[in-house]
């Protein structure tokens, strides 16, 4: 991906996202806090390339990642987002949640990594973004005995 190309990707879905106001859920609500400070919370990517991208080509039943950032310069920050419910109570609400947050660390990481191996980058990095944090979160690889934990 050249230069102009992510320049106009990075415009035209700054666009459509800032502008979308039919899309009032949680998650779209951060997607949106994100990307419009963008600037502040990921000030090492300055361009949004993807948005809703299918993590297997013409396979969206595979799943979707949500944004991905560049510098321009082959470094890319995959960032999933999640909103975490903190209203709910009790052990099956405290579960649920600490499952979600699990699935979206291990979403991260899974979508980086094939994001990496089908596109030319120098580096990739994973990223949360939910509710209960300011900023996103970078997402740490840590292979201990064979095993891929995430921190």
């Amino acid at each position: 991906m050249n230069i102009n190309e992510i320049k106009y990707r990075d415009q035209v879905i700054r666009t459509y996202i800032k502008n979308r106001n039919w899309d009032k859920n949680n998650e779209f609500l951060l997607k949106q806090k994100l990307l419009l400070n963008s600037d502040q919370l990921l000030p090492k990517y300055p361009f949004v390339v993807e948005d809703e991208w299918e993590v297997e080509f013409g396979r969206s039943d595979s799943g979707l990642g949500d944004l991905i950032f560049t510098d321009g310069n082959g470094n890319f920050a995959v960032v999933e987002i999640k909103y975490i419910d903190k209203l709910n109570s009790g052990d099956t609400a405290s579960n649920r949640r600490t499952k979600k947050r699990q699935k979206v660390r291990e979403q991260s990481v899974k979508y980086a990594n094939i994001y990496r191996e089908n596109n030319f980058v120098k580096s990739i990095k994973a990223f949360i973004f939910t509710n209960e944090n300011s900023e996103p979160i970078k997402i740490k690889k840590v292979i201990e005995n064979g095993k891929l934990i995430l921190k």
